[in-house]
């Protein structure tokens, strides 16, 4: 009986070794184990990134869940002073400021503080956003007011609004809100002019500047010079490049040259002027500047290129005033724009 005593003990004594080893890790590794995530930490796996980011504001529409205990959720909308009430707790709960994490949180306690429930599970979730906005208006798809759910740039506001129409300008102008205004140690209407050409070109992503609550973020049109009267393509076209600028042959080339008809030694440059209600008519020589007998000239944003129909004589007011009215009936059309009523 012994050897074989001896031959078991021999089998078993390395193994009872390894085991006492695994047993002592296990035990080691309990012992500096993190506690298993809560429920207002749970939370965050169903908000996800706006849970992590978004602070409730007043105004908001939540949806409280306790799990197993509905009666104590429901919608809930936050106060003008921040609080909200949750059944069964004796004093209001205060939810601005905070993630709907961590109000989760706070209801959380608060259950177990007013005897309710030993451990419940909550959840928060924001179904309307009405504390925290942006407006985007101007050269996009929709222009409207919308819900700054999370930390969002200014491509992401004008993604939001449907992307810039294809006839947008190249910036865009921020007018600051009171929250951006606290945030840069800048005045409330604060303006920020950003290149969006540059942005989107990915030549300057520091320019993809972050948006507050009350901003107001308006895209520019793009800047266009009309060329109306007596030419093949009577329309308005938009300029690629305007610190180019458009010349006055390069623009007769875009209205696809002259009817048989044009006078075109008798053109004119009608320029709105700064000042209110005040334009200027300058004439020019289409004709000679086109055979290199003048030197060409440059059309600032919105100049009108009239070309006038020969055989009759007009003064130069008469002829601002068809070509006006001509501009007048021009419509968006596509990425360029087109005369709707010119004779």
């Amino acid at each position: 009986m012994a050897p074989s005593m001896n031959y078991a003990f021999r089998l078993t004594s390395p193994a009872l070794v390894f085991l006492g080893s695994i047993l002592a890790l296990a035990s080691a590794t309990k012992a500096q184990s993190v506690e298993p995530p809560g429920p207002a930490l749970a939370h965050s796996v169903s908000q996800g990134e706006l849970a992590d980011e978004y602070t409730i504001a007043p105004s908001d529409v939540l949806t409280v869940s306790v799990a197993d205990a509905p009666e104590f959720g429901g919608r809930f909308r936050v106060s003008g002073s921040g609080v909200i009430e949750i059944p069964g707790v004796s004093n209001t709960i205060q939810a601005t400021g905070k993630t709907p994490i961590e109000l989760a949180h706070s209801i959380r306690l608060a259950l177990i503080d007013a005897g309710q429930l030993r451990d419940p599970q909550v959840s928060v979730f924001v179904d309307e956003y009405r504390g925290r906005t942006i407006t985007v208006l101007g050269a996009v798809n929709k222009p409207a007011v919308y819900p700054l759910e999370r930390k969002s740039t200014v491509l992401d506001a004008v993604s939001m609004a449907g992307g810039a129409l294809p006839g947008a300008g190249h910036t865009v102008t921020i007018v600051r809100g009171r929250a951006s205004a606290e945030a840069t140690g800048t005045e409330v209407g604060s303006v920020q002019i950003i290149d969006m050409s540059r942005l989107v070109d990915g030549g300057e992503t520091s320019a993809n500047v972050q948006v507050q609550n009350g901003d107001v973020i308006n895209v520019s049109a793009a800047d266009v010079v009309y060329v109306v009267g007596a030419v093949m393509k009577p329309g308005g076209f938009v300029m690629s490049n305007p610190s180019a600028g458009i010349s006055v042959a390069q623009a007769v080339a875009l209205a696809e040259g002259f009817k048989p008809t044009a006078a075109s030694h008798h053109g004119l440059i009608i320029r709105e002027s700064t000042s209110k209600g005040a334009r200027q008519e300058i004439p020019v020589d289409i004709e000679q500047i086109l055979h290199g007998n003048k030197t060409d000239a440059l059309l600032a944003p919105n100049d009108i290129l009239f070309v006038p129909e020969s055989g009759g004589k007009k003064s130069l007011k008469v002829l601002g005033d068809v070509a006006r009215a001509a501009v007048d009936g021009i419509a968006i059309y596509g990425v360029g724009y087109r005369v709707g009523n010119v004779n």
